[in-house]
């Protein structure tokens, strides 16, 4: 899912809508285009490690009535990233963000937990209290936690990755669900990321995969301990990564991102007669 967006208030470009990364990328044909200024080497956390990138920095991001300022955002070669850039949690962690996959279309609205209205001599709190609700948690990096998922009856924690293609659980979940990992047991591939790295991940069937209530059924899935679930402190316990696979089973997913909510809605079972 993709959101067409304006560069320094005249470059239009298309972005991957990617709530798996942390930082807003940028491609490098589109950074020489813009001009955009150096800011210098920065960290990025990729699949298998973190690695130093370099990082430009660009003035204006427009989205329709959304405006960001002053953003510093990593460099990758336009093979890498499949598209103009990639809009990552660092511009997202203060949205709601709604996806329609029965239109294929993706919807940005401001959300934050305390509503201020602000006007030239003060500021009002009209909301004083944040209630994060049983089902989502805040993880590092502004990524929002599942905590009401099941893969075979086994407990996960789980978070949504649009710019995935597949979903991957941890080699935690594997053992759980009795999954064999081993190289004589399992086939494997190779699982890309943004930044070139590459990982050997197995293939495997999980039964009866739940999302808030939501039943999904027997899901295939690949296993593999990303570095994103040891920065996420996920490493030891069963974890999943949610990518486009099982997202596209819904008709919407929402992530609240000042709320701390995420919702999945399927369509409506009617009775046959």
């Amino acid at each position: 899912m993709s959101l067409a967006l304006e560069l320094n208030g005249r470059r239009k470009c298309v972005f991957v809508v990617d709530t798996g990364a942390g930082r807003t990328a940028l491609a490098s044909d589109v950074a020489e285009a813009i001009a955009a200024p150096s800011a210098g080497d920065i960290l990025v956390h990729g699949l298998t490690s973190p690695e130093v990138a370099r990082s430009v920095r660009v003035a204006r991001l427009d989205l329709g009535p959304i405006r960001f300022d002053d953003l510093v955002t990593p460099v990758f070669s336009r093979e890498l990233l499949g598209a103009d850039g990639l809009l990552g949690l660092d511009a997202l962690s203060r949205f709601r963000l709604s996806f329609d996959l029965k239109r294929n279309q993706v919807e940005m609205s401001p959300s934050a937990p305390d509503v201020v209205q602000v006007s030239r001599t003060h500021a009002t709190p009209s909301r004083l209290t944040r209630t994060v609700p049983r089902y989502a948690r805040s993880g590092r990096f502004g990524q929002l936690i599942v905590t009401d998922a099941t893969v075979g009856g086994v407990p996960v924690e789980a978070f949504v990755d649009s710019g995935a293609q597949y979903s991957i659980g941890n080699m935690a979940l594997a053992r759980a669900i009795g999954i064999d990992v081993s190289p004589s047991g399992a086939r494997s591939v190779q699982v890309y990321g943004v930044i070139g790295q590459s990982v050997d991940a197995y293939i495997g069937s999980a039964p009866r995969l739940r999302l808030a209530n939501q039943g999904l059924g027997r899901t295939s899935l690949l296993f593999a301990d990303l570095h994103a679930f040891r920065v996420l402190d996920l490493i030891e316990r069963p974890a999943l990564l949610i990518g486009g696979d099982v997202i596209q089973r819904f008709d919407r997913v929402v992530l609240d991102y000042g709320r701390s909510e995420i919702s999945f809605s399927r369509p409506s079972r009617r009775r046959l007669t």
